[in-house]
């Protein structure tokens, strides 16, 4: 390995150089779509123009009859929650490692989240644990596809079919993704995407979401819940109990904008050939953890096939590095001009909301208050180690020449010279 002195102690940095990515997330293709949805004043009501086309295409891609738009990626999982019935007095299991947006709909929906543990070597939720967790009290099971990396789905509706309880998967971090050849999102009951507008996210339209499902009530659910007078949706609505609502439904309004699913047609179109980039990318980062003692690569199962992504990952295993804390190692990559950092989302159960408890409608009322007992360290004792152990590095489709070569030699560095740090 490289010895060459560390730039944390006034060496030359490994990373020089500027603007790495060179993928651009929009291009002229959505800009022409864009300014010929405004000059045919294609900007709203839903259901119709570009937005229907855009929900019919995604439906296709994914594999499922009925596909959604939203306005963001939250509203689509509030729908799902919704969809499967979930509400007072219900529990929700949901993995810890997630962000927040993923369970918080099933609060306000007035259900208690219940955390399971993921896999420390998948970083995604542990079936066996998911099954160890489950009650009479049990809605519905939310899993996450996190950073792109598929759940063992197999496993996971094996468990929903022994116990009847349906499951909702996260892909906002996953599209095109796949699990024995299947898309994700269209193994579970309800599928939710995100389509939130940065770098990290492969499909990407500002703000935005699409949820999908082959279940006609679901889907007629899902409408009667964000969909207000959205065009000919008294039409679609075909169950007595919810046609009798009409285009009012119930009053609320979780559209998308409509100029949003003009970007999202042209991104559809790319969406393979960005997550096939994305692989390439991948691949070569792995070299990281097969030369640098201390790295291992997030596993990824058999039968999954990573997608969409949201960055890369990595797993620091101290003890290979004569027990270095992480904080120092990411603290030198750092200084090596390396975009790394720890673990970027918090363990959902370690926030105040959910181990303190909050109460959400006043009065200790609410699915947080009263006997909600919350949580504490020690309580998901998997995750949290595993949390520890997770680096983030950038989500790369398109890197200049020379910048993944300069990550591998500031890890290299680093890794030389730990005996010193």
């Amino acid at each position: 390995m490289a010895t060459t002195e560390l730039a944390l102690h006034g060496g030359p940095k490994a990373v020089t150089i500027k603007e790495p990515e060179g993928w651009q997330t929009f291009g002229r293709e959505e800009a022409e779509r864009v300014e010929q949805m405004a000059a045919e004043a294609d900007l709203s009501g839903q259901g119709t123009g570009v937005t229907k086309a855009f929900e019919e295409a995604f439906a296709e891609y994914v594999g499922r009859s009925h596909a959604l738009s939203q306005m963001n990626g939250t509203s689509t999982l509030w729908a799902a929650y919704f969809a499967v019935g979930v509400g007072p007095g219900d529990e929700v299991i949901h993995p810890t490692y997630s962000w927040i947006g993923s369970i918080a709909p099933a609060v306000f929906l007035g259900a208690r989240p219940v955390f399971c543990e993921v896999d420390p070597q998948t970083l995604t939720a542990d079936p066996e644990d998911i099954e160890r967790r489950i009650t009479v009290r049990t809605r519905a099971i939310s899993v996450v596809h996190l950073f792109g990396n598929p759940v063992d789905m197999d496993a996971v509706m094996a468990i929903s079919r022994h116990y009847g309880i349906p499951v909702i998967e996260d892909c906002s971090h996953a599209h095109g993704a796949e699990w024995d050849g299947k898309v994700v999102g269209s193994i579970g009951d309800v599928g939710c995407f995100s389509l939130q507008g940065e770098r990290r996210g492969a499909m990407s339209v500002g703000e935005g979401g699409v949820v999908v499902t082959d279940n006609r009530e679901y889907y007629e659910r899902m409408l009667i819940c964000g969909h207000l007078n959205r065009t000919g949706v008294a039409d679609e609505l075909t169950r007595p109990e919810y046609r009798v609502l009409r285009n009012t439904c119930l009053g609320i309004k979780f559209r998308v904008h409509a100029l949003g699913m003009g970007l999202g047609v042209e991104q559809l179109r790319k969406l393979d050939a960005v997550n096939e980039k994305r692989r390439e990318v991948h691949r070569q980062l792995n070299r990281i953890a097969e030369e640098i003692p201390g790295l291992e690569p997030v596993v990824v199962l058999e039968k999954a096939t990573p997608g969409g992504f949201y960055g890369y990952r990595l797993l620091y295993r101290p003890e290979a590095l004569g027990g270095l804390p992480v904080e120092t190692f990411l603290e030198a990559l750092q200084a090596e001009g390396a975009e790394v950092t720890g673990c970027d989302f918090p363990l959902l159960h370690t926030l105040p909301l959910f181990a303190e408890g909050f109460d959400l409608y006043g009065g200790d009322r609410g699915p947080l208050a009263g006997d909600y007992r919350g949580y504490r360290e020690g309580d998901l004792p998997v995750s949290e180690a595993a949390h520890k152990q997770v680096l983030a590095l950038p989500g790369f489709t398109d890197p200049r020449p020379g910048v993944l070569a300069q990550y591998m030699e500031a890890f290299r560095k680093v890794a030389a010279n730990a005996g010193i740090l």
